[in-house]
């Protein structure tokens, strides 16, 4: 049994990295156990916290979907009180702890460790959580821009590198002298964003 995560962050299977990270700001402050007295609130501030840091990592996200379209596929309805009951245990002191089992090994660790993240989100006080959401949230779009730079990098050397060759076929200088100015901004591209993957 795994847990619906796009039915826990209210998104849909193919929602983009923006929509997921707009639906998680808004469900983890409006269920943080400083804030909603409701005797659900950390179990289910712990479950939206896990499926974030696992929907807003691309090659995490990746394996869960596989898994995700494998497991659901069979489904023609779900509902989501069915899901938060399916896949989750009470423990010994009456609180839920997430027993996902996906066939994926790295899954499974990175749930364990998003569930020991999440926890630790839930110990802190609304204030402090508020302060940490807002650093998470600038962090995941200064990740998604340089992505974004790469890409671009790779895409104008590409061209820079095609259109160079062409240039020295066709004796064209002017088109050899633009595409080596394109490889040098794509090589800077990619020299920046190496440091901010780095960093």
């Amino acid at each position: 049994m795994i847990p619906n995560l796009y039915n826990i962050l209210q998104v849909d299977r193919y929602a983009s990295k923006e929509e997921i990270k707009k639906a998680y700001r808004k469900l983890a402050l409006q269920w943080h156990p400083d804030k909603n007295k409701s005797p659900k609130a950390h179990d289910k501030f712990i479950e939206i916290n896990e499926a974030y840091l696992i929907l807003s990592d691309d090659e995490v996200r990746n394996k869960y979907n596989i898994e995700y379209d494998l497991y659901f596929a069979a489904k023609t309805e779900i509902k989501e009180e069915q899901i938060f009951g399916e896949y989750q245990s009470t423990n010994s002191n009456g609180s839920y702890k997430q027993k996902a089992s996906y066939k994926d090994p790295d899954l499974n660790n990175w749930t364990s460790t998003a569930n020991k993240q999440a926890e630790k989100y839930a110990s802190m006080s609304f204030s402090d959580f508020t302060k940490l959401i807002g650093e998470i949230i600038v962090e995941t779009g200064k990740q998604g821009g340089t992505a974004v730079i790469y890409a671009i990098s790779g895409v104008v050397g590409a061209s820079a590198i095609f259109s160079f060759i062409s240039g020295i076929n066709y004796g064209d200088i002017p088109q050899i002298v633009l595409s080596l100015i394109f490889l040098g901004l794509s090589i800077l591209g990619f020299s920046f964003t190496s440091k901010r993957y780095k960093s």
